[in-house]
């Protein structure tokens, strides 16, 4: 193994990264000379050698933990033994039953920094956040599919999304990612493992999805709200439900499975909403019970409140509106506005949810967001499927929040 350099810690985390926190910022390490984007080296501070990391010159991220033994070797064994423990523990996950659309490598949570693998049927679809972390993982993707099958999920397609581009664009392109129905972060796609399906047919519980891997949201669909979705399906019957930013109708499905009686989806991409039909077809639902609005999602509101169209149940899943800690109070005065328009449809007694997805926005912040909205009593609060997990030391890990409420 070639020498690495040291990296010198300027402030006190040796705790911290110990207990398992795997980001250090630009403004608690040395600068990194002679470093390039994913080159491995040994983070010490004055107590000694501390950690494996790579380093990213040109992110506020500098470096991220690889492994907490200094001197690991993070070749081809390393990364198949990661993969594999993580392909594990979806195997055995209880929640994923009846589920063929599953995350097998959530990034930091999973040991594997920067690096986030879907699998869809017996397809993997792969990206990298940033240039850093393709040039760790791209030489060691072989290594990262043989380990996920050692795990016990077969990979007959591999799908590279490719890297995501630098965030501090992300909030004036939401808008453009939802209208266009592509993912835009990602550049540098490619097939490494045979060329995957035009459209994979997916199972969640008794639903059924169409997913395009190559040009969907995401890595295709959005794995994260599984187990939120079935939240909904438990408190539909009898309900009329509006999902609003419904993207191809993962919630609309659910509530309809759930027993509701009439659903309403709002998008603003027509071919949104032209996937939702399909997948309302492929799960044997009944069209005639589901209504496809496509428009934008404050024009929606404004028109139904104007009409005195009401619904039991309001769902509420926007694009992430803040991007980066500057964005945050821009993006909770658009929560706000989109809650209370949110709640102006809603029948008295009814029910009400909204997401989040933007790390910067905690729980307790969209929570001082609704306040004095209306009467609300908060029914849940969760987060990400259980294949999308959280380090305890790691709380920006916990991107997605979703919120249920009563409305009295």
């Amino acid at each position: 193994m070639a020498i690495r350099k040291k990296w010198r810690l300027t402030k006190p985390l040796r705790a911290r990264i110990r207990a398992g926190h795997p980001w250090i910022y630009d403004r608690a390490i040395a600068p990194p000379a002679g470093l390039a984007a994913g080159d491995l080296a040994t983070l010490v501070d004055d107590d000694g050698p501390l950690a494996t990391v790579f380093a990213d010159p040109g992110s506020p991220i500098r470096a991220r933990v690889l492994d907490l033994d200094p001197d690991a070797a993070i070749d081809g064994t390393w990364a198949r033994g990661r993969a594999e423990a993580a392909s594990q523990r979806r195997a055995r996950d209880p929640l994923l039953v009846g589920c063929t659309g599953r995350r097998l490598i959530h990034g930091e949570a999973d040991g594997c920094p920067g690096l986030v693998v879907d699998h869809y049927v017996d397809t993997a679809v792969i990206v990298f956040d940033g240039p850093a972390a393709a040039a760790v993982w791209r030489p060691r993707l072989a290594d990262v599919l043989a380990g996920l099958e050692r795990g016990g999920h077969t990979i007959a397609h591999a799908w590279l999304r490719g890297e995501r581009r630098d965030r501090k664009s992300r909030l004036g392109r939401d808008a453009q990612h939802r209208a266009s129905g592509a993912e835009v972060d990602a550049v540098n796609a490619e097939a490494v493992r045979g060329a995957p399906p035009q459209e994979i047919v997916i199972s969640e519980d008794e639903a059924r999805f169409a997913v395009d891997v190559r040009a969907g949201q995401k890595t295709g669909f959005f794995l994260d709200q599984r187990d939120n979705r079935r939240t909904i399906r438990r408190h539909a019957a009898g309900l009329s439900v509006l999902n609003v930013f419904s993207y191809t109708g993962g919630f609309s499905l659910h509530a309809s499975l759930g027993g509701a009686t009439h659903v309403t989806s709002v998008d603003v991409a027509a071919p949104a909403l032209e996937g939702l039909a399909r997948n309302v077809e492929l799960t044997g639902l009944p069209a005639e019970a589901h209504e496809r609005i496509c428009g934008d999602a404050f024009d929606v509101f404004a028109r139904s409140a104007q009409r005195g169209r009401r619904w039991d149940l309001v769902i509420v899943d926007p694009p992430s509106f803040a991007p980066s800690e500057k964005a945050k109070p821009a993006a909770l005065s658009a929560y706000r506005k989109l809650a209370g328009a949110a709640l102006r449809v809603v029948e008295p007694g009814g029910r009400f949810a909204l997401a989040s997805c933007s790390s910067h926005v905690t729980e307790a912040d969209l929570l001082e967001v609704v306040a004095g909205l209306a009467p609300l009593r908060l029914r849940l609060a969760a987060g990400a499927a259980s294949d999308h997990p959280v380090l305890p030391a790691f709380p920006e890990g916990r991107y997605l929040k979703f919120l249920f409420f009563d409305v009295e």
